[in-house]
């Protein structure tokens, strides 16, 4: 009866989808971002890490913090100022990590969290994965792609600077 009950409930979702066939339209992304001028950009650092940051990836602890600032300071798009009250939005990045163990298709994920500086609050938010890999060199090169993703979402959010 429940399977018969579910099937029902799922054929009527399907049905509901495909009978309006209409596109939603595209919400506007909030105005600071593509507005904003100035930007500060804050270290959320890595969480659950059992192992130094290091032994997983090559560089230091802030290797993430610093990348990203390097992009962001060669795209040119934002003037990247050194206090939150100096800045039109704030952008948080930082690295999250899965328990190192078991089969997980990543061992993390970097979060950018892009936050309005006089409000705190939370704008925009992108995630991506950092796929695993049993030499470090590939690992890196799994972070830096999921760099250059989140870098290319933010370009995508803000769109050209304003003159």
């Amino acid at each position: 009866m429940k399977a018969i009950l579910l099937a029902a409930m799922m054929a009527a979702g399907a049905t509901m989808t495909a009978s309006s066939g209409a596109e939603v339209p595209q919400a506007p992304v909030p105005a600071q971002i593509p507005g904003g001028r100035r930007v500060f950009i804050s270290y959320a650092g890595g969480e659950n890490l059992s192992l130094p940051l290091m032994t997983v990836f090559s560089g230091k602890s802030d290797r993430v913090y610093n990348e990203f600032y390097a992009a962001m300071k060669k795209w040119g798009r934002y003037e990247l100022v050194g206090a939150p009250a100096d800045a039109d939005l704030v952008f948080q990045i930082g690295l999250e990590f899965n328990d190192i163990g078991g089969h997980v298709p990543e061992i993390g994920r970097l979060r950018l969290d892009i936050r309005d500086p006089h409000s705190n609050v939370l704008l925009w938010s992108l995630r991506e994965y950092v796929k695993v890999a049993i030499f470090k060199g590939n690992r890196d090169k799994n972070l830096d792609r999921a760099m250059q993703v989140i870098v290319d979402g933010v370009r995508d959010l803000a769109g050209p600077a304003t003159p």
